[in-house]
């Protein structure tokens, strides 16, 4: 009888100790799906990656649309250094050179399809003319992010897409700049401005690798 006894305390004991066990395994699973799931803050990882990029060569292709209707389409190389805040855009047609620009964002020398010099102007004039000024910041995208508001819009593909809109209300467009959820590196950058969008989309990333002395050997500091 009384090993009878033994044996029900026993077998109530390791029931209790389950069901305390269940109990607990249940009330931490309810609390991890209370807590919030901490969002990444993109715009930061965006500068982060600007910050750290010592070098980098992209292709790209860039196209502008007026009321979704192509006008043009460009391709090219840049090539930058942080080093010197050098930068080489190289326009392509057929993947032969048609000119290059070459900068260390103060002046700008402009070259024929030989590396011959064509003219010589001034980096901020010559930048005022571009219709997507975004696509030759790097370097300067913490200043850009500064001057925008900045929410993620989506995630698709592996990319955070951020709208950024001016601070200064009187400035009238919208740029969107898809980045790597991995990596933060901008895929895509759009510029858009009432019925007027340019796109660049940027391929074939090398990052933080040597470049060969002679692609800046034009710029005079």
């Amino acid at each position: 009888m009384k090993r009878s006894i033994n044996s029900l305390l026993c077998a109530v004991f390791v029931f209790c100790a389950a069901g305390a066990v269940y109990a607990a395994q249940e009330s931490s699973a309810a609390t991890a799906v209370r807590q919030p799931q901490v969002q990444k803050d993109y715009a930061a990882c965006f500068a982060a990656w600007d910050k750290n990029m010592h070098t980098l060569r992209t292709d790209f292709v860039q196209t502008t649309e007026y009321d979704g209707m192509l006008i043009s389409r460009s391709e090219g190389r840049i090539y930058y250094q942080q080093e010197g805040r050098k930068l080489r855009l190289d326009n392509l047609e057929s993947g032969k050179v048609t000119q290059s620009a070459l900068t260390n964002k103060k002046n700008i020398w402009i070259l024929d399809e030989k590396g011959k010099d064509v003219t010589q102007v001034n980096w901020q004039d010559w930048l005022a003319g571009q219709p997507n000024q975004a696509l030759f910041d790097f370097g300067n995208y913490t200043a850009l992010l500064e001057r925008h508001e900045t929410t993620v819009l989506e995630h698709k593909d592996g990319l955070a897409i951020l709208r950024l809109q001016p601070k200064d209300k009187k400035q009238n467009y919208t740029l969107y700049v898809a980045v790597g959820e991995e990596d933060c590196f901008p895929a895509y950058i759009t510029i858009q401005s009432d019925l007027m969008k340019t796109t660049a989309q940027l391929t074939d990333k090398r990052l933080n690798t040597e470049l060969k002395k002679e692609i800046f050997k034009r710029i005079i500091q």
